[in-house]
């Protein structure tokens, strides 16, 4: 009887045991899963107090920015801008921002250091460093053109200053050479290709052999390169860090992708298309489009032209003449409150407005040209805000 009492008293402790044992390994359970509980709700409080205070800090940020930030952008943002715009005021930044992709494929956005063809802005450089050549007295303005090139038609009535400011009658058939050719065989091929009509002598057209034949005369004149000449005219003395030829742009980090609109009633930017520019248009635009920079180095190359840096203050003023009811002249739009630039193509767009002395301007860049949804009157209307003090 004891022997079964003692065993039933054994039984009676290991049943104890295990339901304390359980009991405990339940409170433990428990305990943990509040830990984890509370510390998964303390992560994702984390979580949403960073991204709350990001989104604070970008409406502060927003509230905070200047009244000349604030209106840039809703006027840039009216218009579907996609680049990088700059605005400087008395040889001050106001303005310096960037809006859509480089490459989306690869989502890299557009940054203040993005560099973007600058297309036929090109032909006020190329017509500046004509200027150089015009105050080394190694040619002037009235040169006939029969002096480099007599087979042309009518080349004996046709002055430099028909060329810089394209009213030379001359236009040319096609749009260049299908093959990549050397800078000197552009020249010869535009000269076989392009057309003379002495009728037409002294009205305006827009016709970029005009700056191809003004490249081939310097050319002829220093026995260098365009290239060369650029570069040691203006890239070096000048520091321009981001500028550089087309050719030569797949090396550079900061190169822009040029983007296709699919309709020419498109507004907004949707990146579907890829421009491939090809090497022969490349060559083709020689001195005329076939560079590119950054918004800076852009208004910094025209603000140190436009003071005197480059050519004296008086050559620039000889140069910047209107040669035509359009205001072109010396490859600028000469308006009374400055001087406007503008490009297009392959899938970019450029528009620059600087004051006669250069120290304020607009400075607008895309590599996703529209259109319907052109970057110019933005820079206008911002420029013509800038000069009558409203920025």
């Amino acid at each position: 009887m004891k022997h079964r009492q003692g065993l039933i008293n054994v039984c009676l402790v290991i049943v104890a045991l295990e339901v304390g044992g359980g009991l405990g390994y339940w409170g433990t359970r428990v305990h943990d899963d509040q830990i984890l509980t509370r510390h998964r709700t303390l992560y994702s409080n984390a979580e949403r107090s960073q991204e709350t205070a990001k989104r604070q800090a970008a409406a502060a940020k927003q509230q905070t920015a200047s009244p000349t930030t604030r209106y840039v952008t809703k006027v840039l943002a009216k218009h579907h801008f996609v680049g990088s715009a700059l605005v400087v005021k008395n040889d001050h930044i106001v303005y310096r921002k960037a809006f859509g992709y480089a490459d989306q494929s690869r989502l890299e956005k557009n940054t203040v250091n993005s560099q973007y063809q600058i297309l036929s802005i090109q032909k006020s450089l190329t017509a500046t460093l004509f200027m150089t050549l015009v105050d080394a007295h190694k040619v002037s303005l009235n040169t006939r053109l029969s002096r480099f090139y007599p087979t042309i038609k009518g080349a004996k009535q046709i002055r430099m200053r028909n060329l810089l400011d394209m009213t030379s009658g001359l236009t040319l058939n096609g749009v260049g050479s299908p093959k990549k050719l050397s800078e000197k065989q552009v020249v010869r091929y535009d000269v076989k290709q392009l057309r003379s009509t002495p009728k037409n002598r002294g009205k305006w057209a827009y016709q970029p052999v005009n700056f191809v034949l003004l490249s081939g005369i310097m050319m002829r004149l220093t026995h260098a390169s365009y290239a060369t000449l650029f570069n040691r005219t203006l890239t070096k003395p000048l520091q321009l860090k981001h500028t550089g030829f087309v050719q030569n742009w797949n090396r550079s980090p900061f190169k822009t992708t040029g983007y296709r609109y699919h309709s020419t009633k498109q507004i907004a930017p949707d990146y579907n298309k890829v421009y491939q520019e090809t090497g022969a248009s490349m060559a083709n635009e020689l001195g005329t489009g076939q560079v590119y920079m950054t918004a800076w180095d852009l208004f910094k190359v025209e603000h140190k032209i436009l003071r005197g840096d480059v050519i004296p203050v008086r050559a620039v003023r000889e140069l910047h003449q209107a040669g035509s009811a359009s205001t072109y002249g010396g490859g600028v739009y000469n308006q009374a409150n400055g001087i406007r630039l503008h490009g297009v193509g392959y899938g970019f767009e450029s528009s620059a407005l600087l004051t006669r002395n250069g120290k304020s301007g607009v400075i607008l860049l895309t590599n996703d040209r529209r259109p319907a949804a052109s970057i110019q009157p933005a820079a206008t209307k911002l420029f013509d805000d800038l000069t009558k003090g409203k920025l």
